[in-house]
């Protein structure tokens, strides 16, 4: 077997491989055309890692973006072909990738992961290599069926060392900053019921959907540039529609998969007065008109009223993910939100450990806040 970076002559295997293993179904054109597989494997941000044969077949496969700015790295889309499956080939293969990355990049932090519960296999397999389970994505994906998603990361005691950990956790989110804090070894924390605004927050007005993949990506690039937007890190996430008023005094920047309508919302700019609740509210509702089935944020955890106005816009915490973010040396935790619009089905799960314990923890927090009629009087 030989483990080793993809290059242009294994692009038409790589596109083979991912067809064969999920029938066509695979949500991300990544890993079907051979444009945008050209163009991952020839860019300084992105390294496919395969395994081949003795044949020189390419019959596993797994994918890392890299962000230098925050030292952080993401490993996805791994597949193996179905009769070599239990033979290790995986672990080796992200094994070596990892290795690949701490050694041939300017740094790495913290490599994390989004891994399937159709099977343990996945599961198992990042916590052999040191992933630390952070919480779970319900209903975020979509193939032939709704696949839920764990998130698990390698914090390295680099990222630590630079943590900002000086801040209360937003009481919401206090039980899921326990279960992470056990998990990956952090301080205990006070909790804080966030403060009423005291000055008045204005309504954002009318807003409507812009999608225009390159005139957004475009702009978004721009304000970041300029450093107009009021959050604006939600890594390895290009913007590819976003939601505007007619003054352009909000400008709201998501990734929308058309494939399987998962969505995130990347950033923004916004004025300070904002009724951010009013915003998030009606962003869900323009962004399932959209085609949108289930939206993601996240935002820093040092940030009371956001989480607030975040949660009363009925976003759900399913996710803690300590020292994400750096800025200026130091690195901020963040909290993952999740919203969806399916009745949730879990019919194929199969969650391993404390992957369970997330997805208890995340309808304990739906029952509190959904059917909470406090916070749905905004």
């Amino acid at each position: 077997m030989k483990l080793t970076l993809a290059t242009d002559d294994d692009i038409s295997q790589i596109s083979q491989l991912y067809y064969d293993v999920y029938e066509g179904s695979y949500p991300d054109p990544l890993m079907k055309e051979f444009h945008l597989i050209k163009k991952f494997i020839t860019s300084d941000t992105g390294y496919w890692f395969i395994t081949k044969d003795e044949q020189g077949s390419v019959i596993a496969s797994v994918l890392a973006a890299y962000d230098k700015e925050n030292m952080v790295a993401k490993a996805f889309g791994a597949v193996v072909r179905n009769e070599y499956r239990g033979k290790g080939l995986m672990e080796d293969l992200l094994a070596f990738g990892i290795k690949h990355l701490r050694e041939k990049t300017q740094g790495v932090d913290i490599v994390y992961s989004t891994t399937r519960t159709v099977n343990e296999a996945a599961q198992t397999l990042t916590e052999k290599l040191g992933f630390k389970k952070l919480g779970i994505f319900p209903n975020a994906h979509r193939t032939n069926d709704y696949e839920t998603h764990c998130l698990a990361a390698i914090v390295y005691p680099s990222a630590l060392e630079k943590r900002s950990h000086d801040y209360r956790i937003h009481h919401e989110m206090e039980s899921l900053y326990k279960i992470v804090a056990g998990e990956v070894g952090l301080e205990p924390k006070e909790s804080i019921i966030p403060e009423t605004p005291t000055k008045v927050l204005v309504s954002p007005g009318d807003l409507e959907v812009v999608n225009s993949p390159k005139f957004v990506t475009y702009r978004y690039k721009n304000l970041k540039a300029e450093k107009k937007l009021e959050f604006e890190f939600f890594p390895f996430h290009q913007p590819n529609l976003m939601i505007i008023t007619p003054d352009q005094s909000i400008e709201l920047f998501c990734h929308l998969s058309p494939v399987d309508g998962y969505c995130v919302i990347v950033g923004g700019k916004m004025p300070g007065n904002l009724n951010f609740s009013e915003l998030f509210l009606a962003t869900n509702k323009l962004l399932r008109n959209a085609g949108a089935r289930y939206i993601e944020v996240i935002v820093r955890a040092d940030r009371p009223k956001i989480l607030e106005s975040i949660i009363r816009a009925k976003f759900i915490p399913c996710g803690f993910f300590p020292a994400f973010q750096l800025i200026n040396g130091k690195r901020h935790d963040f909290v993952v939100f999740s919203r969806s619009f399916e009745i949730f089905d879990f019919q194929n799960v199969k969650l391993k450990g404390l992957n369970q314990v997330y997805l208890e923890e995340y309808f304990k927090a739906w029952k509190r806040m959904s059917l909470n009629p406090k916070l749905l009087q905004l």
